[in-house]
């Protein structure tokens, strides 16, 4: 009788950020749904506020390499900001094809420029009076990248946000199809991130892998930073839900 390995340390890892309420939450279910008061309102202003936390993102990559110390784990996320700048491989290229992601709508297109592209397509630009909780989203996780050791900053920006962002993307992906009508090409910025940041996720969970082989206390601290940064992006939903409700 073959007897399965038991699940690596970074396996349990993954399976608890996947079952975390920020990938389960029910604003999420709401976008999709079409169940909030204004359902295209509130992707708007979704869109609004989740502009100013993902406009840092690049901010976050460097404060994250700034903590690691082999020059390889360095290099994996440079590839990442590499990406993030609109320059995206040719194999990866190949791979977004199949999926019926044209080449000309993301190759030499930084994200930020992309997203501004949805941003403006959604009607997003002329909500007002908006940002302030995704501000408070930014700052804190700016602050724990600042203050984290390479384990957890890896495990907030690895564990905690690139190889779980498909799983918080493909709700909202949904939610644009079923409530405007939108051209895929105006929301590309989310299937690319869907599709290559799960890529991405892995090559952080090797670097994890390794760091947890080095010193198995880094598991625990990768934990507690996966689950600081799923519990701001879950905070962030609760404002958002009580947001819209509130209208």
């Amino acid at each position: 009788m073959n007897v399965l390995p038991p699940p690596s340390r970074v396996a349990l890892l993954v399976g608890e950020a996947e079952a975390h309420r920020a990938l389960h939450h029910p604003y999420l279910d709401a976008l999709e749904n079409g169940t909030l008061p204004d359902p295209v309102g509130a992707l708007r202003r979704f869109t609004a506020e989740y502009a100013v936390y993902t406009k840092s993102f690049q901010n976050y990559l460097l404060l994250c390499m700034s903590k690691l110390e082999e020059q390889k784990h360095r290099s994996i996320l440079l590839e990442n900001l590499c990406e993030e700048s609109g320059m995206i491989e040719e194999e990866e290229l190949e791979e977004l094809e199949e999926l019926g992601i044209k080449a000309e709508w993301v190759q030499g297109v930084p994200h930020p420029e992309m997203f501004a592209h949805f941003r403006k397509a959604i009607g997003a630009e002329a909500v007002s009076d908006t940002g302030e909780i995704a501000r408070i989203w930014k700052e804190l996780f700016i602050s724990q990248l600042t203050q984290a050791n390479a384990a957890e900053a890896l495990g907030a920006l690895g564990l905690g946000t690139e190889s779980i962002v498909k799983h918080f993307y493909r709700p909202l992906i949904r939610a644009i199809r079923n409530h405007t009508d939108l051209d895929r090409r105006d929301y590309v910025f989310f299937e690319l991130h869907a599709e290559l940041d799960d890529e991405h996720g892995e090559l952080m969970l090797d670097i994890a892998a390794e760091l947890i082989e080095q010193d198995p206390a880094n598991a625990e601290a990768m934990r507690r930073g996966m689950q600081k940064a799923l519990g701001l992006r879950s905070l962030f939903c609760d404002r958002m839900l009580e947001m819209e409700l509130s209208r």
